[in-house]
């Protein structure tokens, strides 16, 4: 758990750096993760739209569930707030040199965190 939360602030500063940090922003991109909950692993796709300056809307589709999330940010770094199958939570994305996302993310009221990696779809 430590050293996930030192790979996101590394990721956090690298991101604050102009230029090193390249996220592709609006687009369809596949997903993996980990759900903290039951410990099992998952994939799907999301689709990021652009609402704003520097606002956005997210939509997970994971097997047969849709979540939903908004979200604020310069494309680099997002913080979003998502809900869905009866749950909400926080969700930090960070962008990856060469595009895509890596993000953490924890339900509402509970104090273990999960991962996902974005790459962007073709």
């Amino acid at each position: 758990m430590l050293s996930r939360r030192l790979v996101l602030a590394g990721a956090l500063a690298s991101s604050l750096i102009p230029g090193l940090a390249v996220a592709q922003g609006p687009g369809q991109y596949t997903i993996s993760g980990g759900d903290p909950r039951s410990r099992e692993s998952y994939s799907g796709t999301a689709q990021l739209t652009k609402t704003g300056e520097d606002t956005w809307r997210i939509v997970w589709r994971i097997g047969g569930q849709t979540w939903n999330g908004h979200g604020i940010g310069d494309g680099k770094v997002l913080a979003v707030n998502y809900s869905g199958q009866g749950a909400s939570g926080v969700f930090l994305m960070i962008g990856k040199e060469g595009g895509g996302y890596e993000a953490v993310w924890s339900y509402t009221g509970d104090t273990k965190l999960g991962s996902e990696e974005w790459k962007k779809a073709n």
